[in-house]
């Protein structure tokens, strides 16, 4: 499967004209740190004034004539009301604004050479996102703690029927539409990975109604959990035009998600072995001791 290219070359092609320091400003085509640089060079005094005034509304006096303390991660930089978590894009956001105010009014004469430093600095920082993927727990799942070889020989054909769950058809495939989108910067594909959730969101719903024998708990939640994270992934990509850096991430992650998959699908597979249960090809459980 092909490797996903680097989120931050991602990033660079569709921050384009996106807020980074919110003043809506367009920003050129250039590499991630000579966009960074020149969004810190841009900034300007309406950029402090909002940041000021967002501070003030989380109960923080400030004054642009004096230095504004630096804000908390909990608290994104932006000129409208946040409808939720601050986001990755938030977050690289307020840190470029922060830079920006403590270099101005240290006095620091923020040149080409400074700016792409600080751009350089920033991008060197972890943008992690407030959210995460919902998680699933053995309470979750019915765990069979006496079963037989036939027990085990069902949970492989639920599991793998589970898993070939299809998509409509004429849809495509969630990383042929991360392609699309990063050859394109075409925000209208990205519709079109709402069928790629739902499939997956089916996958989860039937997979916590499988009964599951107790060799397999451990696994059986790796699975699900991985699937959702899948999810929580793909979601990410599909809000990518509101969050560009959370989406490059996520379009980042998804082949390490892949690959855990493929991992839990390993182990899973050494247990059928262990306990001497053969699929036949005709069987939906032949494909997970593949």
């Amino acid at each position: 499967m092909p490797r996903i290219v680097s989120a931050l070359a991602i990033a660079a092609a569709i921050i384009i004209g996106v807020f980074i320091i919110k003043n809506k400003t367009p920003a050129p085509k250039n590499s991630p740190t000579e966009l960074i640089a020149e969004q810190i060079q841009n900034a300007n005094q309406s950029s402090i004034d909002a940041y000021g005034a967002e501070l003030e509304s989380e109960g923080v006096a400030s004054d642009t004539s004096v230095v504004i303390p630096p804000p908390t991660l909990d608290v994104p930089v932006s000129t409208s009301v946040p409808s939720g978590p601050p986001t990755a894009t938030d977050k690289l956001a307020q840190n470029i604004l922060e830079t920006y105010v403590n270099a101005k009014q240290s006095g620091v004469d923020i040149s080409d050479d400074v700016a792409t430093q600080m751009a350089d600095n920033l991008l060197s920082q972890p943008y992690m996102d407030s959210s995460s993927a919902k998680t699933y727990s053995a309470e979750n799942i019915e765990i069979e703690t006496s079963y037989s070889s036939s027990d085990i020989k069902n949970y492989g054909n639920a599991v793998g029927a589970a898993l070939s769950t299809p998509l409509p058809a004429g849809a495509e495939d969630e990383l042929s539409i991360f392609s699309d989108f990063a050859a394109t910067n075409d925000e209208t594909i990205l519709p079109k990975l709402d069928q790629n959730i739902a499939r997956y969101q089916k996958i989860i719903s039937k997979m916590l109604l499988i009964p599951v024998p107790q060799v397999f708990a451990e696994s059986d939640l790796d699975f699900i959990n991985t699937m959702s994270q899948v999810v929580y992934e793909i979601q990410k990509v599909r809000n990518l035009p509101s969050d560009p850096v959370g989406g490059a991430n996520a379009m980042q992650q998804y082949q390490t998600t892949l690959d855990s998959i493929v991992t839990i699908q390993g182990q899973e597979k050494a247990i059928f072995t262990a306990n001497n249960i053969v699929f036949f090809p005709t069987e939906a459980g032949y494909s997970l001791t593949q």
